[in-house]
């Protein structure tokens, strides 16, 4: 019989020790020997054993003092402790060993048979009462893993069970169940997340492509009443800033910013103004229609962007998409009427700065926006800026006028610029944050559409019913562009159906 222990023998006498140790080995027992109680307390908070075998009559500290301590210290009271002792006869000190939690009591001289049958009983006591342990603390586990999913939000790799669910016994079994319905209810609700966020995103950039695409034919018409287009910029920004900050300050937020929010903010303002002045420009020169037509680029250039940097994944998906949307692009451009009236293809080529600059401003939306930052507020600090940083140019240019006390049409058209503008930087902001900046740039394509339609109506712009098929190419881009996916750490809840709870007393 082979008994496979790691066993601490304490006993103060040299020849005892030799004695038990040499039983111990002929069962295939592994011995640690201590002289003294204090040692074998020391011993026995370096390492663990699987049985201890104790002498009582030791100086200094007696087996019945190391017991004590043992006692006092919970997690010793694990291993079973076996007293070996001289005293069989006095039956109190036998009585006192058990009551503070030896297993068992030898005598001294021990007999073989008895002391093999004692030590196997002991040892088996002990992997039997670890293994219990174990498996209450794995239950424990799974009832800290239910509490965490019945509390509020989650994610099932946060559960804490994949060591569980490893096991091959019942409790390994049931933490495997209850991760994989962990699982199923993440899988559902983070599926419903997205299908969320994707019709939220699709209506924020709809209203955002509408407001931009008026932007479009707006400027045309400013440019055609007011040629002083570094005067326009700095007005209809200005305009669209006051109306960003009241938004702010009516709804309670303060516009107090950190140096490093100022900093951001103005690389933000600098990239805005300047592709500000370039759009009122060219909307003097390119017709609405193509202007309009001209924006779309901006889903390309955001996406070339966020590949290259590696800010979203360039799947194949999205890139047929995008590839759509630009063949769209394209085709609208060619089966423009003669009508664009379109000065030359140099403004072409200098109006498509615009969508580029528009793609560098999503980009560093998607990665340097401060989370802190509240959309209304940045956007009104962000076009404010823009606007001061327009004024000097203006002044310079001699562009610089002063809005009427009794504004004409061509003040009206800048404020209602403005207001737009304002309303279209906030909805893109958010847009960016909830469903990614390449996403956030097919507003390009919604503009296009958008544009040619209030070029039409406001311009009296006319093109090829032909552009149908090429919109329907754009609509479908979009559609299988879609929104970023979340990472694998977003939390969901779970919500339990609490049953009514019985206790009611039951009338016959």
């Amino acid at each position: 019989m082979t008994i496979e222990a790691k066993v601490l023998v304490v006993d103060d006498s040299r020849t005892s020790r030799m004695i038990v140790n040499k039983a111990l080995q002929q069962l295939g027992c592994q011995t640690v020997e201590a002289a003294s109680g204090r040692e074998a307390l020391d011993l026995m908070g370096r390492d663990s054993f699987d049985l201890v075998l104790l002498d009582i009559e030791m100086p200094e500290m007696d087996g019945l003092a190391v017991l004590r301590q043992m006692r006092a210290t919970g997690d010793r009271l694990n291993t079973p402790v076996l007293v070996i002792s001289g005293q069989e006869g006095n039956l109190d000190v036998v009585v006192a060993a058990i009551e503070l939690g030896a297993e068992d009591f030898l005598p001294k001289p021990f007999d073989p048979t008895l002391f093999r049958a004692r030590v196997a009983s002991c040892v088996e006591k002990k992997r039997l009462r670890d293994t219990e342990i174990d498996y209450l603390r794995q239950m424990d586990k799974l009832s800290e893993a239910a509490m965490v999913m019945e509390s509020g939000k989650f994610h099932p790799a946060n559960l804490g069970l994949e060591a569980v669910a490893a096991r091959p016994d019942s409790a390994g079994r049931l933490a495997a169940v209850f991760v994989e319905m962990a699982t199923q209810v993440y899988d559902r609700e983070l599926a419903l997340q997205r299908n969320v966020r994707t019709l939220k995103g699709g209506a924020v950039l709809l209203l955002s492509g509408l407001l931009w695409g008026l932007v479009v034919p707006l400027s045309v018409m400013i440019y055609r009443e007011n040629p002083l287009t570094l005067g326009v910029t700095f007005w209809s920004n200005l305009v669209a800033g006051l109306v960003c900050c009241g938004w702010a300050v009516a709804t309670g937020k303060s516009l107090r910013i950190t140096w490093s929010e100022f900093l951001f903010l103005l690389v933000w303002a600098l990239i805005f103004g300047f592709s500000s002045v370039v759009l009122f420009e060219a909307a003097g020169r390119v017709s609405g229609i193509a202007l309009s037509i001209i924006m779309a680029m901006q889903g390309f250039a955001v996406f070339a962007i966020a590949a290259v940097m590696r800010i979203e994944a360039p799947s194949l998906r999205r890139f047929i998409g995008l590839a759509l949307g630009l063949v769209g692009v394209l085709a609208l451009l060619l089966v423009r009427e003669d009508g664009g009236a379109l000065d030359g293809w140099g403004w072409m080529l200098i109006a498509m700065m615009v969508p580029i600059l528009y793609g560098a401003i999503d980009i560093l939306l998607a990665v340097k926006h401060p989370p802190t930052l509240d959309s209304v507020v940045s956007s009104g600090l962000v076009l404010v800026l823009s606007a001061v940083l327009v004024l000097p140019f203006a002044l310079w240019r001699g562009h610089f006028f002063v809005l009427a006390a009794e504004p004409g049409l061509s003040d009206l058209l800048v404020a209602i610029t403005g207001f737009c503008i304002g309303l279209c930087t906030v909805l893109y902001i958010r847009l960016i944050a909830m469903a990614g900046a390449v996403f956030g740039s097919q507003s390009a394509y919604a503009v296009t559409v958008a544009g040619i339609g209030w070029s039409v109506l406001l311009l009296g712009e006319s093109l090829s019913l032909w552009t149908g098929f090429a919109l329907v190419m754009i609509v479908s881009g979009l559609l299988l562009v879609g929104p970023k996916r979340e990472a694998g750490n977003v939390e969901v809840e779970f919500r339990r159906k609490r049953k009514a709870r019985l206790g009611k007393a039951i009338t016959a």
